[in-house]
């Protein structure tokens, strides 16, 4: 018994452009139907069954990708929906994937890589979280972060995987179980995707301390990506301790200001491992601390910051590892770059 192909809905008003991606998802198996218009696309939607919608943001000029987004979301809702954007549209980009994109793609769009996030975004739809191993879901995350987060600010790229890194080191330290251990390194990776959900993005990447409002905005983010995760029991613990990650052992962090005991053993390590790499990577408002200073401020954070075991367990792994540490986010920043 034959299988049935997978139908594509391509959306773009550049008809050359939709001809070549065309011919590149054909060339994979894909049934594939144009629409140069977001009215076009929305009464295809409307007449056929879809498994994807690839649509371009920009539309004669206004960003009406998200009309195609919104049609796909209502008339189409098991779809898989693509962004495909230039470069000074990033930001709207991002954008999109609150309300409901699966991905996006700078253009001009490599073929290669499209087929690939498409088929990537099409398996996690196709297999239930249940299903899907330790190995593939951690990949899910690690793109998700450098394709949203890390995007938008490229002094965090690498953030989330160093996090894990070191999260683990911590984990193996303090004798976790590996199941705790997994569970905790896709904490790791995803700490830090509920940025992409808050009001404006432009903190991100601002120069100088940021304003009262700024700030209350920003301690939202932990919730937020908790929140965004979804519900699903197997990532119940992952999802508490990203919401933990910027609490503190006095008490007053954020956003529940839960007092030592009552934080998760996971979510005081991300709180050490996280403050850590943020000193250790130059940002928009500050530069790289050296290694130095950046045990000076932890040792003084004992009892304070950090829960003392977690980090009398880390303070000898950075004392031996440290200046390789400092050098791993500009290694990082460069990768992306380049």
């Amino acid at each position: 018994m034959e299988t049935q192909p997978r139908s594509v809905l391509l959306a773009d008003d550049e008809v050359r452009a939709l001809e070549l991606l065309a011919a590149v998802l054909r060339r994979h198996g894909y049934w594939v139907t144009l629409a140069t218009t977001p009215r076009a696309a929305r009464e295809e939607l409307a007449r056929s069954r879809f498994d994807a919608v690839i649509t371009d943001l920009l539309f004669d000029g206004r960003a009406s990708g998200k009309d195609v987004l919104r049609a796909a979301r209502e008339l189409a809702p098991s779809a898989v929906v693509l962004i495909l954007t230039g470069f000074p549209m990033l930001d709207a980009a991002v954008g999109l994937m609150r309300e409901g994109a699966d991905d996006y793609l700078q253009k001009p769009v490599d073929g290669a890589l499209l087929i690939a996030r498409l088929e990537s975004a099409l398996r996690r739809r196709d297999a239930g979280a249940d299903s899907i191993a330790f190995v593939e879901l951690a990949e899910i995350l690690s793109k998700l972060v450098q394709n949203t987060v890390e995007r938008i600010d490229p002094y965090t790229a690498g953030h989330g995987e160093r996090t894990r890194r070191y999260s683990d080191l911590l984990a193996v330290e303090l004798g976790l179980d590996v199941a705790t251990r997994e569970r905790l390194a896709l904490a790791a990776i995803a700490h830090d995707y509920g940025k992409i959900f808050l009001r404006d993005l432009g903190f991100l990447t601002k120069r100088g301390p940021l304003s009262e409002d700024e700030f209350r905005d920003v301690q939202r983010h932990p919730l937020l990506g908790a929140e965004k995760l979804g519900d699903h029991a197997r990532l119940r613990d992952v999802c508490l301790w990203i919401s933990e990650h910027h609490e503190r052992w006095d008490g007053a962090g954020y956003p529940a200001r839960k007092p030592g005991p009552e934080i998760s053993l996971c979510g005081r390590i991300l709180a050490v491992v996280e403050v850590f790499d943020s000193l250790a990577t130059r940002r928009s408002y500050k530069e790289a601390w050296d290694l130095e200073r950046v045990i000076e401020y932890m040792r003084a954070g004992r009892e304070r910051a950090f829960d003392p075991l977690v980090l009398d367990a880390f303070l000898p792994k950075l004392e031996r590892f440290g200046f390789e540490w400092l050098r791993a986010p500009q290694h990082d920043v460069r990768a992306a770059a380049g």
